[in-house]
């Protein structure tokens, strides 16, 4: 039997059937636990805001810019500066115009509501974080201690790569583990290798990047066939993404139900102030329904799940279910996100056309190198490498002039740029934070959330270094470094959001238990990155929200079968 695929648009009635997990968001960290829930015999079903994708239909991967009107980048301000969005996945976006929120200062929400969530346009770097991430405050004088350390996440992490797929080379580096890789990474651009040779210089290490992008057939997937534009969606599913992957692998299972266009309200409670179920909206009909569950799992993604929490208010849960603390939306993160600093490279130019450019994204990246430097701010951060020669004049933004002088410019320069942005630990701070926006609801009456979160002083401080060392690595390239101005990318731009329900030993200064559990209703789990307690500065979450629902979710059903639940 058929595992039941139930898009309820025309408001087909719900069963009175009551699942054993009711679990809400099909992303990285909802697929997963649905995964791992219903390989252990319990009963789930899953809820997606969302359609189902037919990546044959629904990317657009290899459309050329020519087929679409503003050839691909979109009707200037229509999507209010959410980079993600263009006219080649805005089908597949809320749209913010549309959909709006309030921020002060901006925050860049992307969200994006069909099954696999933002695993169809993520960026696929998987990169473990190490033990020095667990206990910031412990080992490094700042920030907050998880309540678990790498030691306890590492076999879980090992799961969720097998499952995943991911490339890459064992490189030993510090506080990096080296990972299970199904094949090896991918080969380095001219620009990485001359990059590389030249940042060694100065003592700046340059590694192969870790990512989710097939080098070799995997679990019955192609390899990549290189053609570049993975962040609209890959048709072929040679990159990882909970629709391609892992909602597949439950289609065979009788005891997995997923309810697409389900937009989650609130976690219900019974008379004793425990979770029952979940109300939510068809999203074509807006007609409201009920499903009964013995447990609900939230991973509607950091910002959905916290705002389901505090809009469930009933007489046990007066500021929301799980919220005795009053934590849920604050210690909100995002990776502390630089502009681009360009360089055009004279070596490089008039250099020979090669079909080079692989996978999108980096082959290599610069991981945090600062450990051992005395700095004025805490954290790290790692550079992202954008190089190679792209798809015709992608990059001759900077270039200036008219008629045969400019095109001839442009031609030199092709493939001889290197841009470098840097990603940042952002420290966890109660006074970032989102809340319920009294004043403004979504279109189906939900309260909506706005935002109060921004850069701090360290961001500040860290991100004068970041520019500094990107400027000087591009020296070291001999490049010419193309005007530019430095900032800080408003906080959600990074897509990272993190922190809204962190994880602790104590309930007074935390929402979640070190098993992902709520300390004030234990059959509530949250496990998406609302969980997360930091947010260092290496590259890639999705494999560690991954991580931390697999074993959230073993320690449901376990609990579940003792009768604990």
């Amino acid at each position: 039997m058929l595992a039941r695929f139930s898009s309820i648009k025309g408001g087909h009635p719900m069963t009175k059937q009551k699942y054993d997990v009711a679990v809400v968001g099909s992303g990285a960290g909802g697929a997963t636990a649905a995964y791992v829930l219903a390989n252990e015999g319990l009963n789930v079903i899953l809820f997606e805001a969302g359609r189902m994708l037919d990546p044959a239909k629904d990317f657009l991967t290899h459309a050329w810019p020519y087929d679409l009107p503003f050839r691909g980048r979109g009707k200037p301000g229509e999507y209010d500066g959410l980079w993600k969005i263009n006219e080649y996945t805005a089908h597949l976006y809320t749209n913010p115009r549309k959909d709006k929120y309030r921020s002060d200062p901006e925050f860049h929400w992307t969200r994006l509501r069909a099954v696999g969530g933002r695993t169809n346009t993520w960026g696929r770097a998987c990169f473990r974080h190490g033990p020095l991430d667990f206990k910031t405050k412990s080992l490094q004088g700042f920030g907050e201690d998880w309540p678990i350390s790498y030691e306890d996440l590492a076999p879980y992490y090992d799961k969720a790569e097998r499952l995943v797929g991911i490339v890459g080379s064992k490189e030993n580096y510090f506080n990096m583990p080296d990972g299970i890789y199904c094949g090896p990474p991918h080969k380095p651009r001219c620009t990485e290798l001359f990059l590389k040779k030249r940042a060694a210089r100065i003592g700046v290490p340059v590694i192969p990047e870790r990512t989710a992008v097939l080098s070799v057939s995997y679990d019955g997937r192609p390899k990549c066939h290189y053609c570049g534009p993975c962040g609209h969606g890959c048709d072929v599913r040679a990159r990882f993404s909970s629709l391609d992957v892992i909602i597949p692998k439950l289609r065979a299972r009788s005891n997995f139900t997923l309810r697409t266009h389900a937009v989650a309200h609130q976690v219900l409670v019974d008379s004793e102030g425990r979770a029952r179920g979940v109300s939510f909206f068809d999203a074509n009909t807006k007609q409201h329904y009920e499903v009964e569950a013995r447990a609900v799992v939230l991973a509607a993604s950091t910002v959905e799940s916290g705002r389901i929490m505090l809009n469930s208010k009933s007489r046990f849960h007066p500021n929301g279910i799980g919220n005795s603390s009053g934590l849920v939306g604050h210690y909100l993160m995002d990776s502390v996100k630089s502009g681009a600093v360009v360089g055009v490279v004279p070596e490089l130019k008039n250099r020979p056309r090669e079909n080079e450019d692989g996978a999108g994204g980096s082959h290599m990246t610069i991981p945090r190198f600062n450990y051992n430097r005395k700095n004025n701010y805490y954290g790290g951060y790692f550079i992202l490498i954008g190089s190679g020669f792209g798809r015709g004049i992608s990059g001759a933004g900077g270039i200036t002039g008219w008629g045969a002088q400019l095109k001839n410019q442009i031609r030199q320069e092709y493939g001889s740029t290197i841009s470098l942005r840097g990603y940042g630990e952002r420290l966890p701070d109660y006074d970032n934070y989102f809340e319920i926006d009294p004043d403004n609801k979504d279109a189906y009456g939900i309260p909506q959330v706005r935002f109060c979160a921004g850069a701090k002083d360290n961001d500040l401080k860290m991100m004068e270094d970041m520019y500094g060392w990107m400027e000087e690595i591009l020296r070291a390239c001999g490049a010419e470094i193309l005007p530019h101005r430095k900032y800080v990318e408003a906080m959600g731009d990074a897509t990272h959001e993190c922190g809204s329900a962190r994880m602790g030993n104590d309930p007074k200064t935390s929402v979640l238990n070190r098993f992902c559990q709520s300390h004030d209703v234990k059959n509530l789990f949250v496990t998406d990155a609302s969980c997360f307690v930091s947010l260092p500065g290496t590259h890639g979450i999705t494999t560690w929200i991954m991580a931390l629902s697999w074993r959230a979710s073993e320690y449901l059903a376990d609990q579940m079968r003792r009768g604990e639940l």
